[in-house]
């Protein structure tokens, strides 16, 4: 054992090697164990903080690599939403699009929300059918 292991088996119980082990295992846990919007929302902020602690130079040339020929566009999208006089956040539109009809706690309305991305109306089956299907499930 090493001095620098036997250092920290002395103040933790683990080597060094072990102690990343323990790092690797509890990021896997904590990844396991979030849901999709959970990651989403980390993912969010971590770019965020990345993009921000970058200088400008360094950023849009992230930007051009990341959309290449399409760069351009998305820069005259931007400033048009910038001038935009009515507006809302669109990364909140984007993560609701994501999880719409996802975070439902009933089957009934997970089946409702499903029926209703598939453009199928109440007129092309009966309300009284449909619900009495929904509730034999």
């Amino acid at each position: 054992m090493n001095q620098n292991d036997q250092i920290k088996y002395e103040k933790f119980g683990m080597t060094h090697n072990q102690l990343q082990e323990l790092r690797s295992f509890l990021v896997e846990r904590m990844v396991d164990n979030m849901d999709t919007k959970d990651l989403e929302e980390y993912v969010t902020n971590d770019l965020d903080q990345y993009y921000e602690n970058m200088s400008d130079v360094e950023f849009i040339d992230e930007a051009k690599n990341y959309w290449d020929d399409g760069y351009d566009d998305v820069v005259e999208d931007i400033k048009g939403y910038t001038d935009c006089d009515f507006k809302r956040d669109r990364r909140d539109d984007f993560l609701d699009s994501l999880s719409e009809g996802k975070d439902l706690d009933d089957y009934g309305s997970k089946v409702d929300a499903l029926v209703d991305s598939m453009s199928v109306t109440d007129k092309e089956v009966s309300t009284t059918h449909r619900r009495k299907d929904l509730d034999l499930l």
